[in-house]
């Protein structure tokens, strides 16, 4: 193309040019280009095929149907996946899937050709109609160890992770050096909670390619889980150079929202692990960006609050809990810190207030009531003091800490009826199990990862997404 004027005559180029132009998402152009391509070749198969193929991106059924007409009985591979996106977009994708799964069956589409053609179609496909053919097709491939796993990811799409990780198996004793497969498994094992392959499969995946920064997030996470603080924040630490761009992944397939969780988790776990292996300088940075990144984050303010007391620094962790008491008023956590740091800083009648505020908001937790019985005993209001170590008296009483307070109080004003009492009180048990082989799952995402390993002749004839 020359000031403007289209100077493409051979037909092999104008579809390479046609090729460069839907990559770089410029429809219109391609379609001009299409268009005159027909002008100069009328009928040429291949120029009316690109022609479908954009009149079904643009949402042009009825322009795409009209010239598909002449090919409907056409079974070459190209007509045969335009027929597919037509009678998706028409409303028939059970119909749809029948037929190109059959097809594909039958050697007249490549697995290649298949798999390019159901990513580019996902979206437009419901799971609940689709991943049964998905099992079909990936239980009938047998040596094509990245159709097979390509198929796995779309089955991670769908949430069939059993499904998913079955095939990314197979695909992996096929070819074992497939380092997408390998992030792939690894995550469908941990939302499985089927946590030892899940270990096992980033350790194979990091052989594979050290510093993997999805399987290190992963690695990180288990051994965080597990409460191997020092061990995880190596892993945590590679992680987090993927949040800060100073590491890529190939063919990352991730949405803005997701590759941002991501970021928070990373920080989130390693501040913790610094915390814990006493690293606290380190932890407060990751904390820090936290807030700076997401200023609702309540339990970073709890994070920092909790260090600076440790340090003694009162103020400073008074402030950071004000600000989460702000976002979070009614939150446990935050009025138990907030009453620690007031008492430690002796202002008894701001604790007071505190803890009266916590027992009106927390009625059935006895450690407030406890530190307000304590608390008013110690600044001299016996009777208000009485009456809550009455109340306390008065709830299951399990807890050998609260007994022996309770015991101390009673015995130290002679009260032998309360004392009775509270050696005849039996309270409920609290560690029961509350449901018989109950496994607690992890809610934490983790990154998703997809192959786009699709070539130009792999993109014609589909619809994209």
């Amino acid at each position: 193309m020359a000031n403007g004027t289209l100077s493409y005559f051979d037909p092999d180029e104008i579809e390479d040019a046609v090729c460069d132009l839907i990559d770089l998402n410029m429809m219109n152009d391609a379609l001009r280009l299409v268009r005159h391509g027909l002008s100069l070749h009328p009928g040429n198969e291949t120029i009316e095929y690109w022609a479908i193929w954009i009149y079904l991106h643009d949402h042009r059924i009825d322009e795409a149907e009209e010239l598909f007409s002449k090919y409907r009985d056409n079974t070459a591979s190209g007509a045969l996946r335009l027929k597919f996106s037509l009678l998706v977009l028409r409303g028939h994708p059970k119909l749809a899937l029948q037929d190109f799964q059959k097809a594909l069956t039958e050697g007249k589409v490549q697995t290649s050709e298949w798999i390019n053609t159901i990513e580019e179609m996902y979206e437009t496909l419901p799971n609940e109609v689709l991943t049964p053919f998905l099992h079909e097709a990936a239980n009938w491939i047998e040596h094509d160890a990245e159709t097979i796993s390509r198929i796995a990811t779309l089955l991670i799409e769908a949430g069939e992770y059993a499904e998913a990780a079955i095939h990314l198996v197979r695909a992996l004793d096929i070819n074992a050096y497939d380092i997408y497969s390998w992030q792939d498994l690894a995550r469908c094992y941990m939302i499985l909670h089927e946590l030892g392959k899940c270990q096992e499969a980033c350790d194979y995946g990091l052989a594979i390619e050290g510093g993997n920064p999805l399987l290190s997030f992963i690695k990180g996470y288990l051994l965080f889980d597990r409460g191997e603080y020092a061990d995880c924040i190596p892993f945590l630490i590679t992680a987090r150079k993927f949040a800060e761009g100073k590491v890529g992944v190939r063919n990352l397939n991730m949405s803005d929202d997701e590759i941002q969780q991501q970021i928070n988790v990373t920080y989130e776990l390693l501040g913790s692990a610094y915390m814990e292996t006493e690293q606290n300088k380190k932890a407060k940075e990751c904390f820090d960006i936290l807030i700076e990144r997401n200023p609702k984050n309540v339990q970073s303010y709890i994070h920092q609050a909790s260090m600076l007391l440790l340090e003694g620094d009162l103020n400073s962790a008074l402030n950071y809990v004000e600000q989460a008491r702000h976002i979070k008023p009614h939150e446990e956590a935050i009025c138990s810190l907030r009453i620690s740091i007031l008492s430690t800083m002796r202002k008894f009648e701001e604790t007071r207030e505190a803890l009266e505020e916590a027992i009106d908001l927390f009625p059935k937790q006895k450690n407030f009531l406890a530190a307000y019985a304590e608390l008013l005993r110690q600044t001299g209001k016996e009777k208000q003091a009485d009456e809550a170590y009455r109340r306390l008296l008065n709830m299951p009483i399990k807890e050998p800490i609260y007994k022996r307070m309770l015991q101390d109080y009673f015995t130290s004003i002679g009260d032998n009826e309360a004392l009775s009492k509270l050696s005849s009180t039996k309270g409920k048990d609290s560690n029961r199990k509350t449901s018989k082989g109950t496994v607690k799952k992890t809610t934490s995402k983790t990154p998703r990862t997809n192959k786009e390993r699709k070539n130009k002749q792999g993109s014609q004839g589909d619809l994209q997404s």
